[in-house]
């Protein structure tokens, strides 16, 4: 019958399962504090504030240690990488104000947590983490190590959204810029140029509805608004660097100018757009056909804009 067919008592049972609801309802709780102190860290950096970043990061972690440890309680075997990107964030922070031991030490940690559960690392995870190695290692004066790492990043980034996708370009400027740092600048604008071939093909095909010239389809852009003007910082980093090398009537100075414009386009910054707009006309003066349409292309959209109509170009 019913009876004997547990060893403990209907009172313990009901407190169990009470205790065990309890923990299930806090656990959840605990990773919403996780993910609003890792949006908040990140969106601190992005701001330039890592001393404000660092102790919402740090302040994290023992969040995300009680997190793991329910997990583990509740669900065996739980893998410990909640703890992943908190540590990928206070790395960050303390690369932003040159702390590198700091920043190494926190790295060490994120690699160890790969290491110790490598089915559930992806290569996002893998990519962010070869991303911050190389900026510790460009950091350092550790140029062969920074290649190394950098490289890595491109590949895992290429693994999960394909060589020429807008989020593997920052492997190939992070390339470029160590090779500008050793003096060879052949190989800095020949990455530069990928960059560059990335994001004209997006831009164009967002904004201008041209047909991409990239294997990746950029449908939508995968990136917001944020990393989109830091984008346009590195955009003007290539075109000072082509300046330098190339001479300033290069049209490839231009054409980073022209760019430029049109992430400035596709974020509403009008004002910055046009500013970039009239500085690629300037080199452009109508040197070929092909680049005089998507400037009167690009023209008519931004006084279509002007005229009241911000979203026109994504019809």
């Amino acid at each position: 019958g019913a009876q004997g067919t547990t060893l403990l008592s209907a009172d313990t049972v009901e407190t169990l399962l009470i205790d065990r609801r309890q923990a299930e309802m806090v656990q959840p709780f605990r990773l919403a504090l996780l993910k609003l102190a890792s949006q908040e860290s990140a969106r601190l950096m992005a701001a330039g504030e890592y001393e404000l970043a660092l102790p919402v990061a740090l302040l994290a972690l023992p969040v995300a240690l009680d997190a793991v440890k329910q997990g583990q309680a509740l669900f065996k075997p739980a893998p410990a990488l909640q703890l992943f990107p908190l540590y990928l964030l206070a790395a960050q922070a303390n690369l932003g104000l040159k702390r590198a031991k700091q920043c190494e030490d926190f790295l060490g940690l994120a690699s160890w947590l790969a290491l110790k559960e490598p089915e559930a690392t992806n290569n996002v995870m893998r990519s962010q983490l070869s991303r911050l190695f190389g900026q510790l290692y460009a950091l350092q004066g550790k140029h062969e190590e920074a290649l190394q790492a950098f490289a890595e990043d491109v590949y895992y980034c290429a693994q999960e959204y394909g060589p020429e996708d807008v989020r593997t370009s920052l492997g190939y400027y992070n390339l470029s810029k160590v090779f500008q740092s050793r003096g060879q600048m052949a190989k800095s604008l020949a990455f530069n140029d990928m960059v560059m071939h990335i994001w004209s093909s997006a831009m164009n095909t967002l904004v201008l509805n041209e047909e991409p010239k990239t294997h990746a389809k950029h449908t939508d852009m995968p990136i917001g608004r944020s990393q989109l003007l830091e984008v346009v910082a590195m955009l003007q980093d290539i075109c000072v660097l082509r300046k330098q090398a190339l001479g300033p009537a290069e049209l490839s100075v231009g054409d980073t100018h022209f760019t430029s414009a049109m992430v400035l386009l596709h974020v509403g910054e009008t004002l910055r757009a046009r500013e970039q707009l009239d500085a690629a006309n300037n080199v452009f003066r109508d040197s070929d056909e092909e680049r005089s349409r998507l400037m009167q292309a690009a023209i008519d959209i931004l006084q279509r804009i002007e005229n009241g109509e911000p979203d026109m170009y994504q019809e």
